[in-house]
């Protein structure tokens, strides 16, 4: 039997795994200022929310699947669409029964910014300020990519090249008195949280909020592999759209902003060539297959996956 540490203590591989899992989570919920008993009564009301975040993580995994392998297709010059949300969308609707998934995903991305705008809502004393702050952010980036993915299905409304955002955002606010500094700023925060993303994933921190001790070990082994990889290549390409926009401010040039297609190329163009582009691409599908693995074993707080 091995144990792995983590960041608030230990889950085990072997036999006895799934047992130590499910009294860890008991005393995590103890620790944290939560009972189960309380978790029980809140889960009735909050039953309809889990199944949709859980539906959500699946679309998630989708998508980050879909644009690893656009982007596997292009460090090999096979590509045909951009390698970002929007050119995933676009190749899954080139496929029979496309428009039935896109609906589906549509529904999903709808339960993941439900999901975490009622994180957000709900009290609770082992939430901080910031971690509200946090979930509000990401419900409502949930929120814009459920429009956006609406209205291209209903309307064949096709979302923006995931450059042009930041471009028109760096272009808008270098126009303004000492913006410079603000988009500094902003590169060196998201730099920063990409930074984190890849030591979360090293680390493995992750499994924090996963039901480790209920999986067998085999699926343990395979998470960890999948997670380390999957947010070490997502913290990259998310310091290198932070790294973009601070050059875009030293510049003045809102050009040399850059979304994850800007940043995908650029990997293709390092002295690695697309062995780069390839590694980061394969990462991506990670993270998506780790996805669907988060659907079925996140773990639950007052009923809602945390």
């Amino acid at each position: 039997m091995s144990i792995i540490g983590t960041r608030r203590g230990y889950w085990r591989r072997g036999a006895r795994g799934r047992g130590y899992g499910r009294e860890r989570e008991y005393r995590s919920n103890r620790r944290w200022g939560g009972e189960r008993s309380w978790g029980a009564r809140r889960r009735g009301s909050t039953g309809g929310v889990e199944m949709l975040a859980r539906a959500g993580l699946v679309a998630r995994g989708v998508v980050y699947v879909v644009v690893g392998i656009i982007a596997v297709m292009m460090a090999l010059g096979i590509g045909r669409h951009a390698p970002d949300r929007r050119g995933a969308l676009e190749a899954i609707a080139a496929q029979p029964l496309g428009y039935v998934l896109l609906w589906l995903l549509v529904i999903a991305f709808a339960g993941l910014a439900i999901w975490r705008l009622v994180q957000a809502a709900t009290p609770g004393v082992h939430v901080s300020a910031g971690q509200r702050l946090f979930r509000l952010g990401v419900g409502i980036a949930y929120a814009i990519v459920f429009f956006s993915t609406l209205w291209f299905v209903r309307d064949g409304r096709t979302p923006p090249s995931s450059d042009t955002t930041p471009r028109d955002v760096s272009a808008e606010v270098l126009s303004w008195n000492g913006g410079y500094v603000l988009l500094v700023v902003a590169g060196i925060v998201i730099a920063a949280a990409g930074v984190v993303s890849a030591l979360r994933g090293f680390r493995a921190e992750f499994v924090d909020d996963l039901r480790m001790g209920w999986m067998p070990a085999a699926t343990q082994d395979a998470v960890v592999a999948l997670g380390r990889f999957g947010y070490v290549a997502r913290g990259a390409i998310v310091a290198g759209i932070g790294i973009a926009l601070i050059d875009a401010a030293v510049t003045y040039d809102p050009d040399a902003a850059k979304g994850l297609d800007g940043v995908l190329a650029e990997f293709a163009h390092t002295w690695l060539g697309p062995w780069l582009l390839l590694a980061v691409a394969l990462g991506l599908i990670a993270f998506g297959i780790l996805s669907f693995f988060e659907a079925k074993w996140r773990r639950t707080y007052g009923g809602l996956p945390v």
